[in-house]
């Protein structure tokens, strides 16, 4: 029964570690005034209608939208220092400063 049981609790503890994964966030300065950012899994899955913030430095949210059906949002570059949050949920959050 014991070694059933060990087997049982190895099996689920392979399958929890093989369903990991790291959202990913590529920020791309356009150089015409736009950004467009890009949300990607490390399993390669696209992070399609994923919640996209830009708050400035003052912690106010300047933007709040998501992205699209490619994982990607495009947003006119704001005049203050801003930072990009890309937010799939809990464990799944990558903040970067956004390109001035």
């Amino acid at each position: 029964m014991k070694k059933i049981l060990s087997t049982m609790l190895l099996v689920v503890l392979m399958t929890s570690t093989a369903l990991a994964h790291t959202l990913f966030m590529n920020v791309n300065d356009n150089e015409d005034g736009s950004v467009t950012i890009e949300g990607m899994y490390s399993t390669g899955a696209i992070a399609s209608d994923t919640e996209v913030r830009l708050e400035g430095a003052d912690g106010k949210i300047l933007i709040r939208d998501r992205t699209d059906d490619d994982g990607e949002f495009e947003f006119k570059k704001p005049a203050e220092p801003y930072t990009i949050t890309l937010d799939a949920g809990p464990g799944h959050i990558v903040t970067e400063e956004g390109p001035q």
